[in-house]
């Protein structure tokens, strides 16, 4: 941080007090753009924002102690000339300590394979699930439905051996411990950047149930919903605000708000044809690809830029 910038672009793994500061003491020489992608706002609990702020200094990631994190987190809001968020819940919330805030996603370019074109099934229903480990845990709002249909499906989880319970890097234990009690066929895919999507689209359709319970995970944006729909998969859901409204926008009814929601649709998806999986992929691949386009991701940067005075 020694070195003079004109413009700097902090994400939540970045020194989050230590640019905070600099921006106080240099004030419109440097601007400061704050990107905030998930929902943090939402974790409340007085011990994690104690403890998050403590930890993040101990593993140098930060410069300086935050004795409250969630404080550290609006004080960089306030500070900021421009803040990026995902959703409009986040917008909502951090429009208290900054007007000007902007909405983006992420942009997955050339990072994902051919999308998904036969889906013809010679057996099992095939469900993938695809994510961060981390997040694995989410399949047991499912599990009551994956065991009532276990004969006609099978479950294939896309992702890391291992699950890290603090800061991706400590308490590990096994990614299929986090299956346990579900009883349907499961097969385990190591994560793989050149792999994925292949494994992804190998299956028939996708599921992203997300506990509600944990507020992080509930105000997820729909990174994860888009990328499966450029790869041609129809998808499953909780119906989290988030995934429910862009469900909405593309004109499908595949978010669930309850198990029985969960079960007519893996249901459906048993005994769809092949040509009404097609038409579900086509729709939300052209939707995915309109809506979440090189173009639109370049111009809300654009958007950004030209709102602290950049060209």
């Amino acid at each position: 941080m020694a070195r003079d910038y004109d413009l700097v672009l902090v994400t939540h793994n970045g020194d989050i007090p230590g640019w905070t500061a600099r921006k106080r003491r240099e004030g419109s020489r440097l601007k400061f753009v704050f990107e905030l992608v998930d929902s943090y706002f939402t974790q409340t609990g007085l011990a994690r924002r104690h403890l998050k702020g403590a930890a993040r200094r101990v593993l140098g990631i930060d410069s300086r102690v935050s004795l409250d994190f969630m404080r550290t987190l609006a004080a960089a809001c306030e500070a900021a000339d421009a803040v990026i968020c995902s959703t409009e819940e986040q917008a909502a919330i951090i429009r208290g300590f900054n007007a000007n805030v902007h909405l983006s996603f992420d942009y997955f370019g050339d990072e994902l394979g051919p999308a998904k074109v036969d889906f013809g099934r010679p057996g099992k229903l095939r469900i993938a699930w695809e994510g961060q480990s981390t997040t694995l845990p989410n399949l047991q709002v499912i599990r009551g439905v994956l065991n009532e249909v276990k004969n006609m499906v099978e479950l294939h989880v896309i992702t890391d051996p291992q699950i890290h319970r603090f800061f991706g890097r400590f308490g590990s234990y096994p990614a299929m411990r986090a299956l346990e009690g579900i009883e349907c066929d499961k097969h385990f895919h190591a994560w793989n950047r050149a792999t994925f999507s292949r494994l992804v689209t190998d299956c028939d359709v996708a599921v992203i149930p997300i506990d509600q319970s944990n507020a992080l995970w509930w105000g997820k944006p729909e990174n994860k919903l888009v990328l499966l729909w450029q790869l041609g998969m129809p998808v499953l859901t909780s119906a989290t605000p988030v995934y429910h409204r862009v469900m909405e926008r593309a004109g499908v009814d595949m978010s669930c708000r309850n198990d029985g929601d969960w079960r007519r649709g893996i249901e459906l998806l048993i005994t769809a044809p092949p040509a009404d999986l097609a038409g579900i992929s086509a729709q939300c691949r052209l939707y995915a690809a309109t809506a979440y386009s090189k173009g639109a991701f370049v111009g809300r940067f654009d958007a950004v830029l030209s709102s602290i005075g950049i060209a």
